[in-house]
């Protein structure tokens, strides 16, 4: 719609499509192919592997004779000679990684053996299921009386906790080093976690205001040493090792505000056949600067979300759709435990789904507080977390889910 009236458009002839070389041309195995890659089983269940072959062109040779392969496992279960893996009859949540040896080229696949319900997890043993798809690096294991105690020892220890916690965790390091000498600032998304960012500009202000907060952590055995050092080139470093404790108090899930892109997540926990369960859970949000987060269980591809801005308890499947959703005012406390329980059914064709919500230790109430009915239902569908952390921390412990 611009442009002179005699112009005459002209374009460059377009390059010769190049060809592929045949296959036959290199029959040389480059790349082997675990087929499938991702397993989801239920224990007592078998997964048949195969192995595809490619040549260094990315080129499908052929499927591997078994008699060349070696089939070897990680994790619970067995596999033979032929790549046929059977899972434990025991009703165990795992993980397996399965390796294929072909002449010198190897190839990998997982398997997840998540059992049917009726579960229950209190993170006693400080571990987030390895099982469940998008909770780990989000969410992280904690003492939650060590929590506690040092809340009561110094506010700041219990921040310097949570945040170590988490770091330690999701890089897998021994030792930690914050910084400025790179892209990611580590040292000022430090000091902005604890509140310390305008306190401290100089080595001085750092060693006076956090050295009394490390003796402490290393005292609960959390911290092994640290130390500090300063130059020009990228300001002061520090450098932490990590304690010995393990969680020998009340184990719980939390998801802190410091993760990228996932402050605001869903995790799932099982198969996406699941349907007509109860799900309940133990759940506590903190507050900074006069916010709180929102906190909530996945049933049935269902949402039951303790609202947090909005004091509202809510039953939706989709956030931009309200199109089935029902919400009632529920106004909670932040650093106070509550139970969420949610059930779900499929009654006459229709998804039902149920919800409550009350402080942990008070009577459970009778009734239900909000109920839900989608006419398009979701028939099945896995169990899952909701939470959204961008304002304040989230606190997750003693998940039951039963079978109705």
């Amino acid at each position: 719609c611009i442009g002179k009236a005699d112009a005459k458009p002209a374009a460059d002839p377009r390059p010769p499509v190049a060809k592929a070389n045949p296959v036959a041309s290199d029959v040389k195995p480059a790349h082997v192919q675990v087929v499938p890659v991702e397993s989801l089983l239920l224990p007592g269940q078998k997964q048949q592997f195969q192995v595809r072959l490619y040549n260094a062109n990315g080129q499908f040779l052929r499927v591997a004779d078994a008699k060349n392969l070696k089939f070897t496992i990680t994790g619970p279960g067995s596999i033979d000679k032929a790549g046929l893996y059977k899972t434990p009859k025991s009703d165990v949540h795992a993980a397996v990684d399965v390796s294929v040896k072909f002449g010198d080229l190897v190839g990998d696949a997982r398997v997840r053996v998540v059992p049917k319900l009726n579960w229950s997890f209190d993170f006693s043993d400080g571990q987030v299921p390895i099982t469940w798809v998008g909770a780990r690096y989000r969410n992280v294991p904690i003492d939650f009386d060590l929590l506690k105690s040092l809340e009561k020892q110094s506010p700041l220890a219990k921040s310097l906790y949570l945040y170590l916690q988490s770091s330690f965790v999701n890089s897998g390091r021994p030792a930690l080093k914050f910084d400025n000498g790179s892209p990611r600032q580590t040292w000022t998304a430090f000091l902005r976690y604890l509140g310390l960012i305008e306190q401290v500009r100089t080595l001085d202000d750092a060693k006076k205001l956090l050295d009394p907060v490390f003796e402490l952590l290393k005292k609960e055995k959390l911290v092994a040493k640290w130390d500090w050092t300063s130059n020009e080139a990228i300001g002061i470093q520090l450098t932490v090792a990590k304690g010995e404790r393990k969680i020998d108090g009340n184990g719980v899930m939390t998801k802190i505000t410091t993760i990228p892109k996932g402050t605001r997540s869903q995790s799932w926990m099982g198969h996406t056949s699941f349907h007509d369960y109860t799900f309940q859970v133990d759940v506590l949000g903190s507050e900074h600067n006069g916010k709180v987060p929102d906190i909530g269980l996945i049933g049935q591809r269902y949402t039951l979300d303790m609202m947090g801005a909005s004091q509202q308890l809510q039953i939706r499947t989709w956030p931009p759709q309200l199109r089935m959703a029902k919400t009632v005012p529920f106004a909670w406390k932040p650093h106070v435990w509550y139970t969420l329980k949610m059930k779900t059914a499929i009654e006459n064709g229709k998804a039902v789904l149920r919800g409550k919500a009350w402080e942990r230790g008070k009577p459970e109430p009778k009734d239900w507080m909000l109920e839900a009915v989608d006419e398009s239902p979701n028939k099945t569908g896995s169990p899952g977390l909701f939470g959204n952390a961008k304002d304040a921390e989230i606190y997750y412990d003693n998940i039951k889910i039963t079978k109705d």
